[in-house]
């Protein structure tokens, strides 16, 4: 019976530990904060078309498809920085830290995003091919069609208390960062309207 004893409490260590890692669950109650760096340049009769094309098709291009789903929008998925009829968005995780302990953690995740209301993906396509990305970033060329470009670079911080795995906590950052990357969206969206 002490050898079932002796084996049985590595056996459950081991479970717990697959299934707190690899497991995708959050039940917290969380404390998030945003900050948001946004740059925009809208030209002359700028043109927004409907719905949005989404590039890169990753596990955060999904969060935020489903996130603007959500809010009304019609969402394409895309492979590759294409022009599209819809708004293009591209999408990044720049980098994502965090303290994780099954009862608490807490974490940053920093996101970038490219937009264009006309659907153009030049400013991606040049930001993606620059040696100086911050420069490539907030820089704005001249554009062959009237619309609104944009880049946003987000930060969330976040504390959360309760059970969780490790997975499910940086599921639950990123969702966090798609909510306000749509937020942050449907700021751009108003400078047509401003």
């Amino acid at each position: 019976m002490r050898w079932i004893n002796a084996y049985l409490a590595p056996i459950v260590v081991l479970v717990l530990s697959v299934a707190f890692y690899w497991g995708n669950f959050a039940l917290v109650l969380s404390e998030t904060t945003h900050d948001v760096q946004l740059g925009t340049a809208v030209e002359h009769d700028a043109k927004v078309n409907s719905g949005f094309c989404i590039y890169p098709n990753s596990k955060l291009g999904k969060l935020v498809a489903e996130e603007l789903k959500s809010r009304g929008e019609k969402v394409l998925l895309f492979s590759s920085p294409i022009q599209c009829d819809g708004q293009f968005l591209a999408v990044w995780v720049e980098w994502l830290n965090t303290t994780y302990t099954p009862l608490f953690s807490k974490g940053e995740i920093r996101i970038g995003a490219i937009y264009s209301s006309a659907g153009d993906p030049s400013h991606y396509l040049i930001y993606r091919n620059a040696t100086d990305k911050r420069e490539a970033l907030i820089s704005f060329e001249k554009s062959r069609r009237p619309q609104i470009r944009g880049y946003v670079i987000l930060t969330v911080s976040d504390t959360s208390k309760g059970i969780m795995s490790f997975r499910g906590y940086s599921e639950h950052m990123m969702n966090e960062a798609a909510k306000a990357l749509a937020d942050s969206l449907e700021k751009l969206q108003q400078e047509e309207d401003e």
